[in-house]
């Protein structure tokens, strides 16, 4: 009879990277005191799920690379809807905690202009900016 093998915990891998990703994970394993094949580890069983889908997309591409590209577009727009979500729901709270609105403009006070001072419309300066530096100069009108 032939048993299988116990797996083991931890698999020990070679995997060459560029020396800017190891001075990343290095920078890593110093900052938590490990060493940097196990800030590797971690970093890679952390993202694990991301490369389990990016695989299975890859299969699937291989397969009916359009129906991939649609799904990926499905997704992000999916995370575009999921992101503005969010975005509302803290605006919404932010207002809700301090009462002052999102942080736009403030209101306008009660005796304040209706258009703001501008050649949009406002009334013309009597003056010019040559006859007012010029006191002596006689003012038009």
């Amino acid at each position: 009879m032939n048993t299988p093998l116990p797996k083991p915990d931890r698999v020990r891998v070679t995997v060459p990277v560029s020396a800017e990703v190891l001075e990343a994970f290095q920078k890593i394993a110093q900052a938590t005191g490990m060493s940097v094949g196990r800030a590797m580890g971690e970093w890679l069983q952390d993202t694990l799920d991301a490369a389990q889908f990016m695989g299975q997309t890859v299969e699937k591409a291989r397969e009916a690379p359009r129906v991939v590209a649609r799904e990926l577009h499905a997704y992000a727009l999916g995370l575009g809807d999921m992101t503005r979500d969010l975005l509302d729901d803290l605006a919404a709270k932010g207002r809700a905690a301090d009462g002052r609105g999102d942080g736009g403009a403030m209101p306008r006070p009660a005796g304040a202009r209706t258009t703001p001072p501008s050649n949009t419309g406002g009334n013309p300066p009597t003056t010019s900016p040559v006859l007012r530096a010029n006191p002596a100069s006689k003012v038009r009108k």
